[in-house]
């Protein structure tokens, strides 16, 4: 087999034998059938894309409606909320990447911004699961300071401040490496400098540390009953994310500090974008079955299994007299 050319556009590519005649007419019929094979992938990873994107969306909206109009807001409830309005724009963005791409429309421009929203989404996803573990964290070490300081306007004031981080670093990176005809050196190179350190020098490792020390207060003060839901949810929300979100952030920075001409990093970048969307439409699922367990009697419906999660009180410890419970542990049962 003929070694091929692959366009720098992963999800279209272009390939042909580089010692092709000129005129076309030295094809043989294993040279034809490789662009079919080609064609067909690129279908099927087109149709799995938006098996995964059509359920997401409409799961998020759902909890976007729910949150909004069925939820008594709390400061945890509010960061949720605006995490479901970021998984839902990445969602969204992809799907319609998808579709421009399939159809062959091959408005440049239109994919371009489709593109800009679906970063300023996915870095605003990464803030927001950072504010959220730091913020369980703080109820368990500091429950008397977090229940005294804690009113829903600055949960609400932190996530606008978020929302702002996340339009600066998405509007730098496209502005000078995604949206240009070719990247600006070394503007490039300092703005994907800039996200590096704050992905994994600030924002993973205090994702991180945050959850690790919700574990061990967990387990050190619940020992006699099961951890709190919204717990659980922090902990599998940041989890899922570091597996199936995380790998395409670092996708962007390896071809950005890579030989410039090696387009060959390139082919991972559906697959990654496919994980991506994976993990955003997984979420709402997890809130479901969360919600869900220890119900052996009846199966209990959507809106039951969130109020389950989201207006979870603190239960007694198992045993005839129950103690009281310490604040840490009052803490884990309140958002």
């Amino acid at each position: 087999m003929e070694p091929w050319t692959v366009t720098l556009n992963p999800s279209e590519p272009t390939l042909y034998p580089k010692n092709a005649s000129l005129d076309g007419t030295t094809w043989s019929s294993e040279q034809v059938r490789e662009p079919l094979s080609e064609a067909e992938r690129e279908h099927g990873h087109v149709y799995v894309s938006l098996l995964i994107c059509v359920p997401g969306v409409t799961g998020n909206g759902l909890l976007i409606l729910f949150l909004i109009f069925c939820i008594k807001r709390k400061p945890f409830t509010v960061y949720i909320l605006h995490l479901a309005i970021a998984d839902f724009m990445v969602l969204l963005c992809s799907s319609i990447f998808q579709l421009v791409d399939s159809l062959h429309l091959h408005d440049d421009t239109l994919l371009s911004y489709v593109l800009l929203l679906m970063i300023f989404g996915y870095n605003t996803g990464l803030h927001l699961l950072t504010a959220i573990s730091v913020e369980r964290c703080l109820s368990v070490l500091y429950p008397i300071w977090y229940q005294c300081r804690r009113p829903r306007h600055q949960s609400a004031v932190a996530c606008a401040l978020l929302w702002a981080l996340s339009v600066l670093v998405s509007g730098l990176e496209n502005f000078f490496c995604l949206l240009a005809a070719e990247p600006r050196f070394p503007e490039c190179r300092y703005v994907y400098a800039f996200s590096w350190v704050l992905t994994f020098l600030v924002f993973v490792p205090l994702m991180i540390f945050s959850n690790l020390i919700l574990s061990v207060q967990v387990c050190c003060h619940l020992k006699s009953r099961q951890p709190a839901k919204l717990y659980v949810i922090v902990t599998a929300a940041v989890v899922l994310f570091l597996v199936f979100a995380m790998p395409m952030k670092v996708l962007f920075i390896i071809v950005y500090y890579s030989n410039p001409s090696d387009e060959s990093v390139w082919k991972f970048f559906p697959y990654l974008n496919l994980l991506s969307t994976i993990n955003c439409s997984v979420n709402p699922i997890v809130y479901f079955v969360v919600g869900g367990l220890r119900r052996k009697k009846s199966r209990k419906s959507l809106k039951e299994a969130l109020l389950k999660v989201f207006e979870e009180k603190p239960e007694p410890a198992s045993g005839g007299n129950a103690a009281p419970s310490s604040p840490t542990s009052r803490s884990l049962g309140h958002s």
